[in-house]
């Protein structure tokens, strides 16, 4: 008869283990660890330290159930399990079971990946579906949750990696196994994954679907509020920052820090807590939970599609704090995600658009259109947007309003204001006025309501402050050095100049290296143009 759950387990073993009759009691524990070792990882491990371990010490399978128990909810850890795993991996011969050996890689791959070794987890997990697919015999019954466990850890190693049409195509496949075949902690990993793609593709519906199919899963409470639920409870997290903004979301920002604190997630986590702070007009507080995710993503290979995340917020943060230098900066050398999940060119836009450089941001996006609906529809309303603003500044009306209507049916479709909040409000409110007067569909027309006199997270455009590094380069210029020579000297791109002296113009007011010394000197700036 299967053991239903850890208590009976844990009473079968005992009895056992009282008569003396280790091997049993061994026995008890080698049937049925893969049903309870994500949940009650701490109550096995127990269970094993008590018995001799020169009677399991040699035995591949109780070995990684030990290993496989430090990732426990009850019981996380991402480097404990590294030299049990090693010690299994040493015991596999060509005469070990096949189911055996392919769980001892799929297991090891996914303490691989909680350290962010993603390269190594897809060597592991490669290893295990060869295995899983070769010519030895593998009982179905094992073989149907092998296959979904596989996919769901290939699955969860492509995500982090970004590739984000391999990650669906294997998380599917799981969740069409997961009600049978996996445990709810997994089920809890696999919707939670998907959701997180949909979120990042830009479709908010799906993405809460998934939400929701986590919910249903019937997991206990601590598990919800464990690293498995993680992928699902930061997807929640963000969708309720586009669509209600940051009031209210403090509890669901600790339950995320919870959740995601020493897992693969925590660098996700704490991007999510920095897009809290950003969108609560906290843009110094957002930097620093950016420097946390950053660190906890050192030693990643690869870095990942976060990596990208938490340098495209950065960007935002310097803006919003009006250090367009700063955010020039992040975006050097910046590459798209796959899809554009995070859009160097909508940043670069923004930022020429918010500088003064409406034909510059409009030169930005148009890899983004060419993508069409390839390009995430999450940044694809940013785009559109900031194309309508652009041209609404250049006098082209007819255009932009063909933008912003596109802008709001996206934004719409996702209930989101949020990408409103990151444009001067007068250029959104001249669009919303002429959009209002325009037939709409009652759920564009719903948002316009909405979007009424929302908040705008920006700096005042006239503002003359001039960021340290804006102050630096203004040194530079008049000690009399060139554009090639300020970038030798402050180690960043010719192109990086360039764009902080168009930015240091605007804020002066001025055309030129002369008058903008000038106006230093009558504006009384802070800018030290003494000679060393």
């Amino acid at each position: 008869m299967a053991i239903a759950d850890v208590r009976e387990l844990r009473r079968a073993f005992d009895a056992a283990h009282s008569s003396g009759d280790f091997s049993l009691a061994l026995h008890e524990i080698h049937e049925a660890w893969p049903l309870f070792v994500d949940t009650s990882g701490a109550s096995l491990r127990l269970m094993l330290d008590s018995t001799p371990h020169d009677l399991w010490h040699s035995d591949p399978w109780l070995i990684t159930c030990y290993a496989a128990s430090f990732r426990s909810a009850d019981a996380a850890s991402r480097t404990a399990a590294l030299p049990y795993f090693e010690a299994a991996l040493a015991l596999l011969t060509p005469e070990t079971p096949a189911f055996v050996r392919a769980t001892v890689y799929v297991r090891y791959a996914t303490a691989l990946r909680s350290l962010g070794r993603l390269n190594d987890a897809f060597a592991a997990i490669a290893t295990a579906s060869l295995i899983a697919e070769s010519q030895d015999v593998i009982p179905l019954a094992r073989r149907i949750p092998l296959t979904a466990e596989i996919a769901l850890q290939r699955g969860a190693v492509s995500l982090h990696a970004g590739d984000f049409d391999r990650a669906k195509i294997d998380l599917r496949l799981a969740s069409s196994l997961a009600e049978t075949s996996l445990s709810v902690a997994n089920q809890l990993e696999v919707f939670g994954c998907l959701a997180l793609i949909q979120l990042l593709l830009g479709d908010f519906e799906h993405a809460l679907n998934y939400v929701a199919r986590a919910e249903s899963t019937g997991a206990s409470p601590a598990l919800r509020g464990s690293h498995f639920n993680a992928p699902a409870l930061i997807t929640d997290l963000v969708v309720r920052i586009y669509q209600r903004g940051s009031d209210g979301l403090t509890p669901l920002v600790t339950i995320v820090r919870e959740a995601t604190a020493d897992s693969d997630w925590e660098p996700l986590g704490l991007y999510a807590h920095a897009f809290v702070e950003l969108f609560d007009a906290h843009p110094h507080e957002g930097l620093e939970h950016l420097r946390q995710a950053q660190l906890a993503l050192d030693g990643w290979q690869p870095s990942g599609f976060v990596a990208s995340e938490i340098r495209g917020l950065r960007t935002a943060a310097c803006a919003q704090l009006g250090d367009s230098g700063a955010a020039w900066d992040a975006l050097d050398g910046f590459t798209p995600t796959q899809h554009h999940t995070v859009c160097p060119a909508r940043l670069v836009a923004h930022l020429r658009f918010v500088t003064g450089d409406a034909r510059g941001a409009l030169d930005a996006i148009r890899e983004c259109e060419l993508l069409g609906d390839a390009h995430s529809s999450r940044n694809l309303t940013d785009v559109y947007l900031l194309k309508g603003a652009a041209h609404l500044a250049l006098g082209s009306q007819d255009q932009s309003d063909v933008a912003f209507d596109r802008a709001l049916r996206l934004a719409a479709r996702n209930r989101m204001h949020s990408p409103f909040r990151l444009v001067p409000s007068e250029a959104v409110q001249d669009m919303l006025t002429r959009a209002a007067s325009r037939s709409q569909d009652a759920d564009v027309r719903a948002l316009i309501t909405r979007l009424d006199g929302l908040t705008v997270l920006l700096p005042a455009r006239d503002s003359h402050t001039l960021s340290d590094r804006e102050r630096a380069i203004a040194r530079e210029l008049v000690r009399g050095r060139n554009s090639a020579e300020i970038a030798e000297t402050l180690f960043i791109s010719v192109n990086t100049v360039k764009s902080h002296l168009k930015s240091i113009y605007r804020k002066l007011g001025v055309t030129s290296r002369v008058e903008a010394i000038h106006k230093s000197r009558e504006l009384g700036l802070q800018v030290d143009i003494t000679l060393d």
